[in-house]
């Protein structure tokens, strides 16, 4: 079943005309290799409020987790103007924002809105927990527009579902209230989502589909409770790591209290600390084509249509990958710079560079480690693609594969 249709005839965005743009490049693989020099940053913390790190090369280096830099770009992807393509998003709030759908669009009270909403949602497979039915048991990862279908599916069958609301509601109650004695503890119930339509509950279970979705495809997902809840990700992205050795200190800072000036007290308002690295930063990621085409073609859309959204997905990958960073504070780190060298390449195998670093580089590292990665790209087999350059003034790029186009930007 497919859960969203696309109008592919005003596909075309500034995104889709940006420099990134690979798509008639031939090979199975794009990959992306990026040196980016970030100066009294924290990009992505530990448990300790500390920059991440990782050994490599006898020293430790800089680090920015996979899982950081996916979620910079899906975000960064959800932001490029691409206004007819759907979207997704992770939540655990599912249940919450079906509530607010049915009381704001629909005009029910919050009392029946909540029981419904959770109804719903079991209803598709995904877990809840009665005790706070505003959210799923685990983290979901859904069509951006979930919430809204199943809000106008409840609507649209409110007075059907009447028994089965109320079920709900005194489950939810019962869990939130606990019994005075083991004695008065009620018995299991089985969930009043047994006993709806299966018309319902599969209208329900295909809201959740990835259907054409471009950053579920590209993505991927496992939500092992459900239906559609499997989809391979086509794209692999490494951990981030600085090419130099790990450059960490401590910046103290005081906070004034605005009143302390008219006489009401002395000294600082608050004291503080925290901790920032510099380095340069390599980056790489891949995209299998294949398996993001082959992803957009359980949507059902015809062949056309699927190659359509697959460029344009593609296309939408690249600017996000090469673009973002992780935000941490920016409003104290400054905004995320543009990286000197971007490589978006194609290939038959999607090798990283790793190893041109394994030695570190004293910094500045920024020159070196553009003239490593342009050495390392001329044996990876690249078939196509282009490379960006963005260095100080006087600095030209460095001998790069002739394969690419190498474009200053």
């Amino acid at each position: 079943m497919t859960a969203h249709t696309t109008d592919l005839s005003s596909c075309t965005t500034a995104a889709d005309q940006d420099i990134t743009d690979v798509t008639r490049s031939p090979g199975p693989f794009v990959v992306v290799h990026s040196l980016t020099t970030l100066a009294g940053v924290n990009l992505n913390r530990d448990m300790n409020d500390l920059p991440k790190m990782i050994p490599y090369g006898g020293v430790d280096r800089m680090r920015v987790s996979s899982q950081s830099l996916v979620r910079a770009a899906r975000e960064f992807m959800r932001t490029d103007g691409t206004h007819d393509a759907h979207n997704a998003l992770s939540t655990r709030l599912l249940p919450t924002k079906i509530a607010q759908h049915l009381e704001e669009d629909h005009g029910k009270d919050p009392a029946d809105a909540v029981p419904a909403a959770a109804l719903i949602v079991t209803a598709t497979g995904l877990g809840i927990n009665l005790t706070d039915p505003g959210r799923t048991r685990a983290l979901t990862y859904v069509p951006d527009d979930t919430a809204l279908r199943l809000s106008r599916l409840v609507a649209s069958h409110w007075d059907k579902i009447r028994n089965a609301r109320e079920q709900m509601e005194e489950l939810i109650a019962d869990a939130i209230s606990p019994p005075a004695t083991a004695q008065d503890t009620p018995a299991k119930k089985d969930s009043p989502a047994a006993a709806l339509p299966g018309s319902l509950v599969s209208a329900a279970r295909a809201t959740l589909a990835p259907g054409t979705v471009e950053e579920l495809a590209v993505f991927g997902r496992f939500l092992p409770e459900i239906p559609y809840g499997r989809v391979d990700s086509a794209t692999d992205v490494a951990h981030g790591f600085s090419v130099d050795p790990l450059q960490l200190f401590s910046d103290d800072f005081t906070a004034k209290d605005d009143y302390q000036d008219g006489g009401v007290f002395s000294g600082a308002g608050m004291l503080g600390q925290q901790y920032l690295v510099s380095g340069t930063l390599y980056r790489q990621a891949a995209l299998d084509r294949r398996q993001l085409r082959k992803t957009l073609a359980h949507s059902g859309e015809d062949g056309a249509t699927v190659e359509a959204l697959a460029q344009r997905a593609e296309r939408r990958w690249t600017n996000a990958v090469v673009r973002s960073l992780p935000s941490s504070k920016r409003s104290r780190t400054g905004s995320p710079p543009r990286p000197i060298l971007a490589v978006i390449a194609t290939c038959d195998q999607a090798l990283t560079a790793a190893p041109a670093f394994e030695s570190p580089i004293s910094p500045p590292a920024g020159i070196e480690a553009a003239q490593r990665l342009a050495t390392r790209l001329r044996n990876a087999g690249l078939r196509g693609g282009v490379a960006l350059w963005s260095a100080p003034a006087g600095e030209h790029p460095p001998p790069l594969p002739e394969e690419l186009t190498v474009e200053d930007w």
